[in-house]
């Protein structure tokens, strides 16, 4: 048995190191599977694509690609295409994968002697790396279960409900799962809503999925990566993964609005966390921010859905900033707020010196 496990890197020098060495040591320490490290390197502007060949040199098992600027999205479907191995694990550049969790994930799957028998996706556990003794996130199924056919049902509902399963880095797939969906076209260039979009075309072409309630990754909360900081291409490339999102849960939907007011509220999240974004963590200056704050309140998809209701498990920051969005002068509250917060923030640096 083999795994090939999938890293995208984009400017990932910091924690990448790291990364990469919490799954050799599990490569080292067991000789019951066998795996090889993706290194798909795109468009960095750090060490990190220095950092990706050292690995390649030294460790036989590890490959380094070059493939200029892929997204996330594109990345990790490279990668799928070169993987070798039977089954597929995704990490991001700035997580670990918990020690002997491939020896988990192998014990897992040799519980199915036959691999046309086996899921076609196992989902995980999670914790925090700064919270490494305890569960993160828990799912509300059935240990070791296989759900086949219309039992799948339970994850569809979970997908469209919020976003506990978006993420790639919680699941191991069969090789077989991911060349079916590199049949499908791609989404070009995706680098936010990349993992709704990803996770939803494994879903829907997945014959079983697997829980097993073991805590196989690590996550880092790092508010220098993609989802920390603002990025102009956000709301657009977040658009495009709704707008295929929404044909899959449709046709789980089997023609009823089941899913509809749920993804809508998400959808109107989505408007509140670019704004959030760009007002308190862009670093840019108030001229700057009020002219791309105008940009974003025009676009279709913010009219569309930015005054629908959040859904309730929003947190507090952005139903803060939903409140500035969907009263009399949003505009102009929304742009005072970010004045203020730049304000604070500059009072802070300056005490700080």
């Amino acid at each position: 048995m083999t795994f090939s496990i999938i890293i995208p890197v984009h400017n990932g020098e910091k924690y990448l190191k790291d990364t990469v060495e919490s799954v050799l040591g599990q490569i080292k320490d067991d000789d019951a599977f066998s795996a090889e490290i993706l290194l798909v390197e795109n468009a960095s502007e750090d060490d990190s694509p220095i950092i990706c060949d050292r690995f390649a040199s030294e460790h036989n098992c590890v490959t380094s690609f070059h493939q200029g600027r892929l997204g996330a999205y594109g990345a990790r479907r490279f990668g799928m295409e070169k993987a070798q191995g039977d089954w597929l694990v995704f990490a991001d550049a700035d997580d670990e994968m918990c020690q002997g969790g491939l020896s988990k994930l192998w014990r897992c799957i040799a519980s199915f002697p036959d691999y046309e028998k086996a899921p076609d996706i196992i989902l995980y556990n999670w914790n925090e790396l700064k919270n490494e003794g305890g569960l993160v996130k828990t799912y509300p199924f059935e240990a070791m279960k296989v759900y086949w056919g219309v039992d799948k049902r339970a994850f569809y509902d979970l997908m469209c409900d919020g976003d506990s399963i978006n993420a790639p880095w919680n699941k191991c797939i069969k090789r077989s799962l991911a060349l079916k969906a590199l049949e499908k076209e791609g989404a070009g260039f995706l680098n936010h809503g990349e993992d709704l979009l990803q996770t939803a075309e494994f879903l829907d072409l997945s014959k079983g999925i697997l829980y097993l309630d073991e805590v196989i990754y690590s996550y880092r909360d790092n508010n220098e990566g993609l989802t920390g900081r603002y990025h102009k291409e956000f709301l657009e490339n977040q658009e495009t993964a709704w707008e295929k999102f929404d044909a899959y849960a449709e046709k789980w939907a089997e023609g009823t609005d089941r899913y509809r007011a749920r993804i809508d509220a998400r959808k109107s999240l989505t408007c509140a966390i670019a704004v959030k974004s760009l007002l308190y963590y862009s670093g840019l200056k108030v001229s700057t921010i009020k002219g791309l704050l105008k940009e974003l309140m025009d676009s279709s998809f913010y009219k569309k859905y930015a005054s629908l209701d959040l859904p309730q498990w929003a947190c507090e920051e952005d139903v803060f900033v939903h409140g500035l969005m969907t009263g009399d002068n949003a505009y102009g509250r929304l742009v005072a707020s970010g004045r203020k917060h730049a304000f604070k923030h500059f009072i802070k640096e300056r005490i700080g010196r």
